[in-house]
């Protein structure tokens, strides 16, 4: 809308014109002072700068909030009581700026006043309810103050929602309350399975093997998470060396996946079954000039068995055929397996050896000569463990024999792997 003024004389027009410049000097004089203002307060972020850009702009939140925030945070300015002045000052101005309300509780808190600083965290969650940073403060501030039940109930809400921060609240809980795993598994008992499997993880990480193992057992549910989170488990149960564990919950692992107790001795010894990644299980990997698979067509007594394919004939080094097996310190055990080779010479350079899984040097039993055999050949191997053995390793492999005559041609099947202990007596 636009509005005509009728100026009856040059005289009413004369005032007119100055009060209108007048207005127009004092407005460009005030946007000249807001930008001066705006200008320091971004050039100096120190005390003595932003001080004289409140000079300039007084009601500019977000200058009153650094300087909260440097009277807060930097230990030569640190004065609780200016922190919460500045921050009260800026919510006036801005009071639903979520990180103002942050600011204060944190200011509170550095003063140590519980109710003031609670109240304030509870004021920022409620403006930003979706936002990550609120609730973690509050929950930081009710961890220190033992509110564990409150805590937990804010940190379920984080993690539920935000599922790439459950190491960091892992963390959080295990500083704050120097290691109590007790907390952890709270945090996980009833909620959704993959959050109590990076709980799981993390608590495993941090040497708690036997709560980690509960975590785990306490599921009801079998279904894709917890078969993967069982197989990682098993795997860093083997890593931290904590053998039986390893067993235990890779026993329970087949018990729950094919319905009944495994059978004693090595599982899947004559690969009647898919091999399981992660448990301990057979490990096969690939080499140059070594091909190695599951071969459903021959086996001894069955239809499966392991095959390996020489392509390359000279200069072949594998050893991609491996499996970890439990077993008692100081005690005779015996190897069986069986063996048949098609199109080979001589087998040259392949070895049968079972070693101390945790230190090799502890023991070390090799098999090498395996001679051609176009039958099904069964063979027997005895060992010893050392009085600190808890598992083997055992390995198929091959080395490369004399330079001069170092060559390995066609295929090896093997079969029906089994352990024993050893028979009592000097003759057995």
């Amino acid at each position: 809308m636009c509005v005509v003024l009728a100026l009856p004389s040059w005289r009413a027009r004369v005032l007119f014109l100055l009060m209108w410049l007048g207005a127009l000097g004092y407005g460009a004089h005030a946007l000249m002072r807001e930008f001066r203002g705006h200008a320091r307060a971004t050039l100096f972020q120190d005390v003595e700068g932003l001080e004289e850009a409140l000079q300039l702009i007084p009601d500019a939140p977000e200058v009153h909030e650094r300087l909260g925030t440097i009277y807060l945070l930097d230990p030569a300015r640190f004065d609780p009581d200016r922190a919460i002045s500045h921050f009260r000052r800026a919510l006036e101005l801005s009071p639903r700026d979520a990180r103002l309300w942050m600011g204060l509780g944190r200011a509170y808190e550095a003063k140590d006043e519980a109710d003031q600083a609670a109240w304030a965290y509870r004021r920022a969650i409620a403006l930003a309810p979706h936002h990550f940073r609120p609730r973690w403060l509050y929950a930081n501030f009710l961890l220190r103050r033992e509110q564990t039940e409150a805590a937990l109930a804010q940190l379920g809400l984080l993690v539920e929602a935000t599922p790439d921060v459950v190491e960091n609240i892992c963390d959080l809980i295990w500083h704050t309350r120097e290691g109590e795993a007790a907390l952890l598994v709270r945090l996980a008992a009833g909620r959704p399975a993959w959050i109590a499997a990076k709980v799981s993880d993390y608590l495993l990480a941090k040497g708690r093997a036997e709560e980690a193992v509960a975590l785990w057992r306490a599921l009801p549910t079998w279904d894709e998470v917890t078969r993967e989170w069982g197989r990682r488990l098993i795997r860093g149960l083997a890593r931290a060396r904590q053998w039986a564990m390893a067993e235990g919950v890779w026993h329970e692992w087949l018990r729950r996946e094919y319905g009944r107790e495994p059978a004693p001795g090595i599982w899947n010894g004559g690969f009647e079954h898919a091999i399981v990644e992660g448990g301990l299980d057979w490990r096969i990997a690939p080499a140059p000039g070594v091909e190695v698979g599951i071969d459903e067509t021959v086996g001894y007594g069955d239809s499966r068995s392991l095959r390996l394919d020489f392509r390359a004939h000279e200069g072949v080094r594998y050893a991609g055929i491996t499996r970890e097996i439990v077993v008692e310190p100081s005690t005779r055990y015996v190897l069986r397996f069986a063996y048949m080779t098609r199109g080979m010479v001589s087998t040259g350079g392949l070895y049968v050896e079972l070693t101390d899984a945790d230190d090799a040097q502890r023991m070390r039993v090799r098999l090498d000569s395996l001679p051609a055999s176009e039958a099904w050949t069964p063979v027997r191997l005895e060992f010893r463990t050392a009085a600190a053995t808890r598992a083997v390793r055992l390995v198929l492999g091959r080395e490369p024999t004399h330079p001069l005559h170092d060559y390995i041609r066609g295929r090896v099947w093997l079969d029906a792997f089994a352990l024993e202990r050893a028979p009592d007596g000097p003759n057995a």
